[in-house]
């Protein structure tokens, strides 16, 4: 549908020939270098697993932040003359562009996750991200040449880059909060807050895993060694079935992009997800499972 601005920015990106050839390619390039198993601690690190929180748009500030400065110092340095600014707007133009970088390398190590459709924007997101930091560093390196002096050429050549940062971070806005990339698929999980019965103990097998609805959300029961664990049966990261994952080291791994949740408490063990899973308190009473959600 195009019922709104991004809607039919969206929809003219994925339709885009062009935009599928350079999402292919990208693809192909990050499934040969991050995508072997030697680099895969590399992409987690970058996913920002470690911290419980993705690692891209936190490194996004950086040159968003930098590079307004940038721009904020050559206009001053510019309209009211002040040569002396000239060193300090090459200094944060340098700063955005290797936050640029790290934001770059952090945001194709999560793309690699998505789906087609979103991975077109994020291609076209990619590439006007780093434009934008080449337009940055043209501008540096103009400075560099000007000895540091404000100058009006680098101020515009940097002011194309700004513009095509904001372009950027709109589209990346537009994966968040139109295709729900990279949210928590957890997040408004609630209840029940009391023990209801959801399965029968007998019709939990030793080492099986069982998936039941619990006011209207699915959940993963399992028995090993004759303790019940009950989790959220959706992963955290893109929504795979954790029902349909396997049990390694007293975890579940999820089928999909192979993220692991301590049974025992639903905490991220391997990424790439970055949030842990909702856990439930388990008992048996009267032959029945009772779960409630663990707060």
């Amino acid at each position: 549908m195009e019922r709104d601005l991004t809607e039919r920015i969206s929809v003219q990106i994925i339709r885009s020939n062009v935009i599928r050839k350079v999402s292919a390619f990208l693809d192909n390039l990050m499934s040969r270098s991050l995508g072997v198993p030697a680099l895969r601690p590399v992409k987690i690190f970058l996913n920002g697993s470690w911290i419980g929180h993705p690692l891209h748009p936190m490194l996004t500030d950086i040159p968003i932040g930098a590079w307004t400065l940038t721009i904020l110092l050559d206009l001053i340095g510019l309209l009211f003359e002040f040569p002396q600014l000239g060193l300090a707007s090459a200094i944060t133009a340098g700063v955005g562009v290797a936050g640029a970088l790290a934001a770059v390398a952090a945001g194709l190590a999560d793309w690699m996750d998505i789906d087609p459709p979103e991975k077109a924007i994020g291609a076209f997101h990619a590439t006007v991200n780093v434009s934008a930091t080449v337009l940055f560093l043209v501008s540096l390196l103009m400075r560099w040449r000007r000895h540091w002096e404000t100058g009006w050429e680098p101020f515009v050549v940097a002011l194309a880059g700004y513009l095509f940062a904001m372009i950027g971070g709109y589209l990346g806005g537009a994966m968040v909060f139109y295709k729900g990339v990279m949210i928590n698929r957890n997040a408004y999980r609630a209840g029940p807050d009391e023990f209801i019965p959801v399965v029968a103990m007998q019709d939990l097998g030793e080492g099986q895993m069982k998936r039941v609805l619990v006011e209207e959300q699915p959940v993963l029961l399992l028995k090993l060694g004759g303790t019940v664990y009950a989790l959220s049966a959706v992963c955290s990261h893109y929504g795979a079935p954790l029902n349909q994952g396997k049990i390694a080291e007293r975890t579940i791994e999820c089928p999909w992009h192979a993220s692991r949740f301590a049974l025992e408490d639903g905490r991220v063990v391997q990424g790439p997800a970055c949030a842990g899973v909702p856990v439930y308190d388990c008992k048996i009473a009267s032959d029945q499972v009772q779960i409630k959600l663990r707060q």
